[in-house]
Formats: structure tokens, C-alpha cells, sequence
């Protein structure tokens, strides 16, 4: 069993990228340089193939660069809300500086037209310079420009950009070994993966890593397509909606009955496998690692309600954890009181060795205030407040 202290390594408890050292900033500017260079000879009258092999190399180095930005936002799970902000606003920034630059031309353009020293002739234009036309070349690149700027903005550019590395380059499809999915993994994703864990969510291993299940009847339907939506815009799984299966009835129940349900994957992860081997250490049942109390964030809590609890009798909120042991269950209620003062009791489900946790009505209200900021709308009815 992992301890605490090792868990506590595998995740960041802030929301921010702390970025890994990166030869490529310093590779890029030698190219720009050399690009630069070559560009000036070539004015000069020799070969322009120093420039030729300074723009190769860096657009090359561009790409690569994009990629490890783009697996930093899908497989790593870097990019949260905060990092996605940063990243608008640096645009922003850079947006104003092209203004200023702009601007600063405009100055120059200004004082030397208004008021042309002796060094220019005293003559705007300076004497032996042809001016161009501005009513021809100069007027369709302002049109361009203009109009470029009316029909996107900077934050719709960059969305755009970032969908069509994510859609169209081979780092970012399922076809990506496992072996190169690497973490540590943001807390958000944990949080979701750690509180579906507990309630109808499962792991299993595969081709050298672990994936995520996750499975739910038709009646919750809306609420596992919005799951899959969270899930695959943080790029762990694949962006095709899940479809709907079927299959008959418990044999004891009703065999002929035909029950409809969806199910999706994520992606295999070999930074998955810490968490399988917590939660499924001899490979088969289900059990409550010893660390949870790290990960039962407001958020999985929400998660664990909304999979496996439901309002009761107007007594409180029973959490169905029939597959856990008693011990088990103790922990998980332990946990409960001491992380959010929620009080509840443990009762036995009617079967043998099997046990529900039931929040007390005294803390079914402050339950509420926990986890409805992360519900989903279609699960509201398990969280309505008794009358």
C-alpha cells in the first residue's frame, strides 16, 4: 500500500504548471538567429541557404515545442482553468505590445513628416525615396489586417489553434502508447477518477497501464455524456459521444427484462497504474486505499453522491457502498466527520455483510452547500432539500 507521503507526490495540490526545464526556447532563438543572419547575407548578394536552413530549423523546432505544449494540456493534465487563463492573457499582452509597436511607427512616420530634420532633406518624403501608391498595395494590406482582426479574437484564435493541434497532430490521438502517458495528473481530473472509484466507476488493466470504466443506465444518461464531456476535453478519453448498450436482466430478477446503459473508456494511462493497484491491490474486489482522505475533495464527494447516493425517506443521503467491507465502510465515514463535519451512521443493506453509509438529517443541509457547486443539473433531484 502506498503511503501517504508517496501519493502526496504523484499530484499538485495548486492549480498552476511548474514548467520542466526545455531546450527548446534556447535551441529556437539560435535558429532565429541564424535566420536573421543568413537573411541579411543574402541582401548582400551571397546564398541564401543559411536563411533556407535557419527557417527549417526553426519551424521544426516550433513543432516540437507545440507538442510538448499540447501533451502538457491533454495526457499530463497540466493545463487547468488557471494555466488556460495565463495562457489567454500572455496573448493579450502580446497583442498590446504589437499595439505599441504599431504605435511607435505611427510616432516616427509623424515626426518626420510634420517636421523633417536636415538629415532627410528637410523634404517628406526624404529626397531620392518613391513612395508607393497608397491607394494600391498599402490599402489591401490594411483591408486584410482590419479584417482579420473584426472576425477573431484573440481568445477565439487560440481555442481554434489548440483544437487544430489536438484534432490533427499523432501525440494527441488514442494511438499513443501507453508507456508515453505520463503524469503527475492535475487534481481536477483526480478528483472526478478518485470519487467515480467510489461509487459506479472501476479500473482495469490494459496493454501496460490501467484505463477508467465508466458505466450508468439510460435514466442517467445525460449525466455520463456530461461526464464523457469533461473527461475528453481534459484529453483522457476520445471525443465520439458513448453509445448505448443493452442487456438482459439478473437472472433472480427478471431474465427477459432488457436493461439499457452507457459506457465509455478513457485512455490508458501508464500513470494510472499507482491508482489500480491502490484501489485493486490483489487484482480483483474493490477496496478503499488508506490514503483517500487526501483525494475526497468537495468535488469527488459530489461525484461519489451522484453515482452511487440518493436522498432517503426524507431521513437523509445513503451512500450505496454494498461492495465495500464493514472496516471499510467505518473509514469512509470517519473520513465524512472529520474532513466535513458530516455526521452519519452505518447500517446493514438486508444482505449478508453488506453496509450502507446514511447521512444524518442533521448534516444532510450542510451536505448539500458541499457538493451541489459540482453537480450536475440532471442529478439535482438526489440533493433537494427536505421539506
Amino acid at each position: 500500500m502506498i503511503v501517504v507521503n508517496e501519493v502526496l507526490k504523484k499530484f499538485q495540490s495548486h492549480p498552476f504548471h511548474l514548467v520542466d526545464q526545455s531546450p527548446w526556447p534556447i535551441s529556437i532563438s539560435f535558429t532565429l538567429f541564424f535566420t536573421v543572419i543568413g537573411f541579411v547575407l543574402y541582401l548582400q548578394g551571397y546564398n541564401g541557404y543559411l536563411a533556407l536552413l535557419g527557417l527549417f530549423l526553426t519551424v521544426s523546432i516550433m513543432i516540437l515545442w507545440f507538442s510538448d505544449v499540447n501533451s502538457e494540456g491533454t495526457y499530463n493534465g497540466n493545463h487547468t482553468k488557471q494555466v488556460k487563463n495565463g495562457l489567454v492573457y500572455g496573448f493579450y499582452l502580446f497583442v498590446v505590445s504589437e499595439v505599441f509597436v504599431f504605435i511607435s511607427v505611427f510616432w516616427a512616420y509623424f515626426h518626420s513628416s510634420i517636421a523633417p530634420s536636415i538629415e532627410i532633406g528637410i523634404s517628406w518624403p526624404p529626397l531620392g525615396i518613391t513612395p508607393l501608391n497608397p491607394y494600391a498595395i498599402p490599402l489591401l494590406n490594411t483591408f486584410l489586417l482590419v479584417s482579420s482582426g473584426l472576425f477573431e479574437s484573440p481568445k477565439c484564435e487560440i481555442t481554434n489553434l489548440i483544437y487544430l493541434m489536438s484534432s490533427t497532430l499523432p501525440f494527441s490521438t488514442s494511438r499513443v502508447a501507453p508507456l508515453k502517458r505520463i503524469g503527475p495528473h492535475n487534481i481536477d481530473i483526480l478528483n472526478i477518477l478518485i470519487g467515480s472509484l467510489l461509487g459506479d466507476g472501476s479500473m482495469e488493466k490494459y496493454i501496460n497501464g490501467s484505463r477508467f470504466v465508466f458505466y450508468q443506465a439510460k435514466v442517467n444518461g445525460e449525466y455520463l455524456l456530461w461526464l464523457h464531456k469533461v473527461i475528453s476535453s481534459l484529453g483522457y478519453a476520445k471525443k465520439e459521444l458513448p453509445i448505448m448498450y443493452s442487456k438482459k436482466g439478473p437472472f433472480l430478477v427478471n431474465p427477459d427484462e432488457i436493461r439499457y446503459y452507457y459506457r465509455f473508456r478513457t485512455f490508458t494511462f501508464y500513470s494510472f497504474d499507482w491508482i489500480y493497484d491502490s484501489f485493486y491491490p490483489k487484482g480483483s474486489r474493490k477496496v478503499i486505499p488508506s490514503f483517500l482522505d487526501v483525494y475526497l475533495s468537495p468535488q469527488a464527494l459530489a461525484v461519489w453522491c451522484m453515482d452511487d447516493g440518493f436522498k432517503y425517506k426524507n431521513r437523509g443521503f445513503k451512500f450505496a457502498t454494498n461492495s465495500f467491507t464493514l472496516d471499510e465502510i467505518n473509514y469512509l465515514s470517519s473520513i465524512l466527520k472529520n474532513k466535513y463535519n458530516l455526521n452519519s451512521s452505518i447500517h446493514k443493506s438486508g444482505l449478508n455483510n453488506q453496509y450502507n453509509i446514511y447521512i444524518l438529517k442533521s448534516s444532510f443541509n450542510d451536505l448539500v452547500k458541499i457538493v451541489k457547486p459540482y453537480f450536475h443539473p440532471s442529478m439535482y433531484y438526489k440533493i433537494i432539500e427536505n421539506n
